[in-house]
């Protein structure tokens, strides 16, 4: 009986324990919040764990950075960066999206009040080129509305007489979400038409779900036979590099800066032009 006793009074004493708080606000620690202000969370998006030193190495040599870097596990595929300058930090972040071994690199920036296992990271930056925009659809409001039913619109980098192939745009993308193919937009005239979507630097991802981080092979949605189902998505995804759009952006420059009036049409003979 006694020692049951102690038993129960042992355990009401560590539980007691355990939810008394320690008050952490008080203390202003700048060194501390400047190596916060530095470092990534990072996610492999991959079913398959990660080797942590080859992350690094591999990583190290494609981000070139002015200073060191050192990264470490936090959990499967989660991985802390800390960089030493923030030039180097606005860097990597500015040219997401990066891959490690074809599998997409997942960045955030640490918010300080995070525990290591409450980081949720789920989106990334990619450009997306949008086919087939007919050629009065394509002013920033229009091509901004189209991009926003994918994800946040970061950037629109449109040329600036709208005669590309497609309109190009920075989104922030849900990747386990499946990778838009099509849409359809109502036209100003009633009619329904359809665009398309391509995507710069694509990682791996299914060609039966279209969702990022696994194979058609290993995906878990196929519960049919593949041999009797098509594949839905492809690599007709992805974008290919841009080439001759700097030398085009020069030549539309080049022609605006030195005319007053841009478009000079016929019902406006008598004005001066459409700017």
């Amino acid at each position: 009986m006694a020692d049951d006793l102690a038993a129960k009074s042992s355990k009401l004493n560590i539980e007691e324990d355990e939810n008394t708080v320690i008050d952490l606000g008080s203390d202003d620690n700048r060194i501390l919040d400047a190596k916060t202000s530095l470092m990534l969370v990072g996610k492999i998006v991959s079913e398959r764990t990660v080797n942590l030193e080859a992350l690094r190495r591999t990583m190290n040599q494609i981000w070139a950075l002015n200073r060191s870097m050192i990264v470490r596990s936090i959990g499967v595929n989660l991985f802390v960066f800390q960089f030493f300058h923030w030039k180097d930090k606005e860097k990597i972040l500015a040219g997401r999206p990066w891959c490690f071994d074809e599998k997409l690199l997942l960045l955030e920036e640490v918010r300080g009040n995070e525990q290591p296992s409450q980081v949720v990271i789920v989106s990334s930056p990619f450009w997306v080129w949008i086919y087939n925009l007919p050629f009065n659809y394509r002013s920033k409001t229009e091509v901004s509305a189209i991009a926003g039913s994918l994800g946040l619109v970061l950037n629109i980098d449109l040329d600036d007489l709208g005669l590309e192939k497609f309109c190009r745009v920075k989104v922030l993308l849900n990747v386990y979400k499946p990778l838009r193919r099509k849409q359809k937009i109502r036209r100003k005239d009633g009619k329904v038409s359809s665009i398309e979507y391509k995507y710069e630097r694509l990682p791996n991802f299914c060609f039966r779900c279209g969702v990022m981080g696994h194979s058609d092979k290993d995906c878990h949605d196929a519960t049919y036979d593949e041999d009797d189902q098509e594949l839905g998505w492809g690599t007709w995804l992805k974008a290919s590099p841009l080439k001759g759009r700097l030398r085009n952006k020069e030549e539309v420059v080049a022609i605006t800066t030195r005319r007053k009036a841009l478009f000079v049409i016929k019902e406006a003979r008598g004005d001066d032009g459409l700017q």
